[in-house]
């Protein structure tokens, strides 16, 4: 990547805190990571060590943590929820890790209560980038106070949508003043290749593919949809694709149920791209995404009203629309509004009614929907000078 630097601006050194560790996974914060790269930044990523591939940069300087202190700190941010026992932690990784930053970047929780220590220390302007949100109703009066707390000199917070937004000012006491909409996506259509996904599983050239990418937790509702495959009609297969590769280990209890339909109906996909922009194998030749979301508090605190109140925050929706590839989504909020209003796929109730829309969303016209409403209303370049604009705003105004 050629990075030069074209202003006479403030902002070279970015540090940012990605509890979540998949930065390279996530359409937006890698679209982020790439934005500030071709402006000349240079980047510190501090992340815990986890499955998702981290692929090496130029420009991007790696600072993980392995599974203590991750524990350490998951300890003392949500269940002891003590701000000076955080302080201190962040302290000693300032004095150890951490260089003069122009800007920091807390995504999520975790990054945002160490953000709001360091601007504490260090003075430093810190933004708030939200991919999921908490809710007192969920957690706790003092688990939210500490992220009000953290959320007071914020100087930009960026969340995908309006109805996400709503939530996450009233929820962190936000400055709408502050507020900057990005939906969850990746920048620019996606190219397809000739290398399938398909034709390595071994999936025969007349049968119409339906695809699952990203999580199979039960959220997913992946377990319920392998159940109904059986009735299928003969032209269509279903790919499970795990983002990190391990489609087989996390799905062995489920896959065992249908071994009878693995290789005909049912195909198993462990491949594994390095960032979500790879995805020009696993989805040419599909013709439905599914991504169908089952709220339930009881799975833990991002869970249940986070997932109902989806907005533009899906992961799997983006990719496939990015790819040109039509979704099966179930009633999950604005995704469900627009397929309807712009004919980019089909909405269910349940899984058991996939089947009745396989014929309907195959159809060229949905396709090309799906290419026109991201690039019209989802591309990530649709935002970026924008955001780069607010950028350089809190830089000078800290």
């Amino acid at each position: 990547m050629n990075r030069t630097a074209t202003w006479p601006r403030k902002l070279k050194n970015v540090l940012i805190i990605h509890e979540e560790g998949n930065s390279f996974n996530n359409p937006s914060l890698k679209c982020i990571i790439d934005l500030l790269l071709s402006k000349g930044c240079e980047i510190d990523l501090r992340y815990p060590r986890r499955h998702a591939p981290m692929p090496a940069v130029k420009g991007v300087r790696f600072l993980p943590f392995g599974n203590t202190l991750r524990r350490f700190k998951s300890v003392a941010s949500n269940i002891l929820c003590f701000e000076p026992l955080i302080f201190l932690s962040v302290l000693v990784e300032k004095l150890i890790l951490y260089k003069k930053y122009d800007l920091i970047i807390g995504v999520d929780r975790l990054g945002l209560i160490e953000a709001s220590i360091l601007n504490v220390i260090t003075k430093t302007p810190y933004i708030f980038l939200s991919f999921e949100i908490s809710f007192a109703s969920e957690t706790s009066h003092r688990f939210k106070s500490l992220e009000k707390r953290a959320s007071k000199n914020v100087s930009l917070w960026i969340v995908q949508d309006e109805v996400r937004a709503q939530h996450l000012q009233f929820e962190n006491q936000l400055q709408e003043s502050n507020k900057f909409l990005l939906p969850l996506a990746s920048a620019s259509v996606g190219a397809l290749k000739i290398d399938r996904l398909r034709d390595q599983l071994g999936i025969p050239a007349d049968k119409k593919v339906a695809i699952t990418i990203g999580s199979v937790s039960k959220w997913s509702m992946t377990g319920l949809i392998l159940k109904c495959i059986v009735d299928w009609p003969d032209d269509w297969v279903f790919v499970v694709h795990e983002r990190y590769g391990r489609t087989s280990e996390l799905l062995k209890n489920e896959v065992a149920s249908f071994k009878e339909l693995l290789g005909h109906k049912i195909y198993i996909s462990d491949a594994a791209s390095d960032t979500v922009d790879d995805l020009g194998s696993i989805l040419a030749g599909v013709s439905a995404g599914l991504a169908l979301y089952e709220p339930d508090a009881s799975l833990g605190i991002y869970g249940g009203k986070n997932l109902q109140s989806l907005g533009l925050a899906s992961g799997k929706i983006c990719t496939y629309l990015r790819y040109g590839v039509p979704v099966i989504i179930n009633e999950i909020g604005i995704y469900a509004e627009e397929a309807r209003r712009y004919r980019f796929g089909c909405v269910v109730d349940q899984p058991k009614h996939i089947i009745d829309n396989l014929t309907e969303v195959a159809k060229v016209e949905y396709r090309n929907n799906a290419l026109k409403y991201y690039s019209n209303k989802l591309d990530f370049n649709r935002y970026s000078n924008k955001l780069f604009s607010r950028l350089l705003s809190v830089v000078d105004d800290g």
